[in-house]
């Protein structure tokens, strides 16, 4: 009969960001092991709480199946003597695998058992199974705090184990597995029974415990929009914070709370980062729209008694936070942005690259050589201007109080200042997008900035060694990279990333332009070309696809080669496409055989004799490699890959017929030249978007 099985990892309290990782990892572990142990299972639910990671498996059979196993021995010449009887070693392999001499057999020369494994009980199974979960389980961090050294985010205090109605019996990091749980913190500190593994959903609901992060989700939904009824607005309720909340409790309670009406005055961005960042309260925002209203909702972890103490501890301690955050804006208002630019002298940005005053005096020369050649030259001041300020807020008390506010602050103050309204807003924006899938900055003068403060920093971080290694990338830079890409696809800027890469090395202290030394641009051109395929293969292409675009001219401009990739894979749905790029593999041998040999033909692509031209499948060839060359050039010039690309499914069958009936090494020099001019040619031509060598199915 099936069953369900259920590990839970009780511990002291988990950091929020570690939950989700651990489900997600608890998840995989439990898969796959089980299909490695030959144990089938209908589905696998996670669960987790601050306080417990669990994993439930449904659908267990009582065993792990019968297997047959192939078991291989020793060649039959030294199995078998001149007489055809075993010798001393088949018979130690039979004793070795349990059976008489007579059940041996002779496959492929050699000899061979078939052994019969019986099924293993799964509770049996699962008692090892279960401790080698828990101790692949990798966090970012980890300690240590019992005799074993075991590691884990935080000590472990119990171990809940079952299958069906029994234990699953094992020790780990000083615990032993057991058939009970705990409930609410401090307030359920009894033991309670696990009597059936798949109950424990249902059991812990029902000692106020919710298990599912959805479920706690909810429950914060509806209690917060309970709690904001009388005050006439809405719970301003953000996806990440809800998240993160939900995280931090087991028993979501929400709480109504109240500041004083006065705070409204400081910049409603300032209201929500001291409540959401600091506090992770939720703000409460009018029915319509306008400012806050001098409300918010805390979500307690617990009962619902004492709630008038809880409180009044959460306005205590957000008038604190309230009053520092008027306190730093009155003193930056003292004084305009622009005074504060003179102390980035002071700001390290990095020890070989300057302080920030010279990164943005970098940025600033780099706009020059972008904004001629993108044609904004007409907005080249306002842009360097930008560049002066966009940096200064950081040295603003605010920003150093409250770091999240950067950018946004450098807005509120340039507004403050009485900045043109799109200088102020591409402060904030020279930042974006500040996720990998974050909001792309809303003009041209915001991206030029965005971009070039960017590269700078990419060519400053690669030219001193700072290169992101595995998942490590403590500054950032994957997400810079992809910001430039998207960007620059954007935009539809005319102008060769490769190029600019160069110009921004160029621009590094002279102390790291190091001669003849061209393997930092190389690596971050390589990291560029990375970041675009994982881009494009989200998007549903493939990376050989990508990788035979980018083989012929490198990144480029990013809009037309993401066009070339698009165009390549939509025509690899033809039918005739398989065919014909393995045609095109085959020319591109034959060329690089011929380049190692004593022959000269034309490896520029310049037109063909057509007196040399002495086979009907060798004109034929030339003939419609004349009308593709003629339409591809059409569509070519007009940037319409796809149809560009598709001037190259006529050559099919003349190509076929081409390799079938014509010897291209002949011994006459000049018609093999010729002929090899003709391939060439026809290569040279369609490899202006892509080498179709580089194709998988070529």
């Amino acid at each position: 009969m099936n069953r369900e099985a259920l590990l839970e990892i009780g511990s002291e309290e988990l950091p929020a960001s570690f939950i989700a990782i651990g489900m997600r990892q608890l998840k995989v572990l439990a898969e796959e092991s089980l299909k490695t142990s030959g144990l089938t299972f209908s589905s696998i639910d996670t669960y987790g709480t601050p306080r417990r990671l669990a994993v439930a498996i449904h659908g267990l059979l009582p065993s792990s199946p019968d297997q047959k196993k192939i078991v291989t021995g020793p060649p039959t010449a030294i199995a078998k003597d001149a007489q055809g009887q075993w010798t001393a070693a088949a018979l130690g392999f039979a004793r070795k695998q349990g059976l008489k001499p007579s059940e041996l057999t002779i496959e492929n020369g050699k000899v061979s058992a078939i052994v019969h494994i019986k099924g293993v009980s799964t509770r049996h199974l699962l008692a090892d199974l279960f401790p080698q979960w828990i101790t692949k389980l990798e966090f970012p961090k980890s300690m240590t705090w019992e005799a074993g050294r075991f590691r884990y985010p935080r000590p472990i205090r119990w171990i809940a184990a079952m299958y069906g109605a029994d234990l699953v019996s094992f020790s780990l990091a000083g615990v032993r597995s057991a058939r009970w749980t705990l409930g609410l913190g401090p307030w359920a500190p009894k033991k309670i029974p696990l009597t059936q593994a798949g109950k424990y959903v249902l059991l812990l609901k029902n000692q106020c415990v919710l298990v599912e992060p959805a479920a706690r989700q909810e429950a914060i939904r509806r209690s917060a929009e309970l709690a904001v009824k009388r005050t006439h607005g809405k719970v301003h309720m953000s996806s990440s914070l809800l998240d993160q909340v939900a995280n931090l409790v087991e028993h979501p309670v929400a709480i109504l709370g109240n500041f004083d009406p006065a705070y409204l005055d400081l910049p409603k961005e300032v209201l929500i980062t001291c409540l959401e960042h600091h506090q992770k309260y939720f703000p409460v925002e009018p029915a319509t729209s306008g400012k806050l209203l001098p409300h918010f909702v805390g979500i307690r972890n617990g009962m619902s008694v004492n709630q008038e103490v809880v409180r009044e501890g959460y306005e205590r301690v957000l008038a604190a936070r309230l009053a520092d955050a008027r306190f730093f804006f009155n003193q930056d208002r003292k004084s305009p942005l622009g005074s504060k630019v003179e102390a980035l002298k002071g700001v390290m940005f990095q020890e070989k690259l300057g302080n920030l005053f010279e990164k943005k005096e970098r940025v600033k020369r780099l706009l020059e050589a972008f904004a001629s050649a993108t044609g904004l030259t007409g907005i080249l001041e306002k842009a360097k201007h930008v560049t002066d300020l966009c940096k200064a807020d950081l040295v603003t008390d605010m920003v150093r109080e409250f770091p999240e506010l950067q950018g946004v602050m450098a807005r509120l103050y340039a507004q403050a200042d009485g900045e043109e309204a799109e200088m102020a807003q591409a402060l904030e924006e020279h930042y974006w997008p500040i996720t990998l899938s974050g909001a792309l900055p809303s003009s041209d003068l915001a991206a030029l900035v965005a971009l070039t403060d960017k590269l700078d920093t990419l060519a400053g971080d690669f030219a001193v060694g700072l290169i992101p290694t595995g998942s490590a990338d403590p500054y950032g830079l994957r997400r810079a990279a992809v910001g430039i890409i998207r960007i620059l696809e954007d935009r539809k800027w005319q102008i060769s990333l490769d190029a600019f890469i160069d110009e921004a090395f160029k621009l590094l202290p002279e102390t790291l332009q190091a001669k003849d030394n061209n393997q930092p641009q190389t690596l971050l051109k390589e990291f560029m070309k990375q970041r675009l395929s994982g881009i494009l293969q989200e998007r549903g292409l493939k990376a050989d696809e990508v990788d035979a675009v980018l083989f012929i001219q490198g990144i480029g401009i990013i809009h037309e080669t993401i066009t070339k990739i698009e165009a390549l894979h939509s025509i690899r749905s033809d039918g005739n496409f398989p065919a014909l790029s393995a045609a095109f593999k085959r020319a591109g041998n034959i060329l690089r055989q011929a380049e190692g040999q004593p022959v000269t033909f034309n490896s520029q692509g310049s037109p063909v004799r057509e007196d040399l031209l002495k086979e009907s499948a060798e004109q034929s060839l030339f003939q419609s490699m004349r009308e593709a060359a003629a339409s591809f050039d059409r569509e070519y010039q007009d940037r319409k890959y796809k149809q560009a690309l598709e001037s190259l499914i006529p050559l099919r069958q003349p190509l076929d017929k081409f390799f079938e009936e014509v010897m291209v090494m002949v011994e006459d020099q000049d018609v093999r030249a010729n002929r090899l001019s003709l391939l060439n040619f026809m290569i040279g031509k369609f490899q202006q978007i892509a080498d179709f060598s580089k194709l998988q199915n070529a």
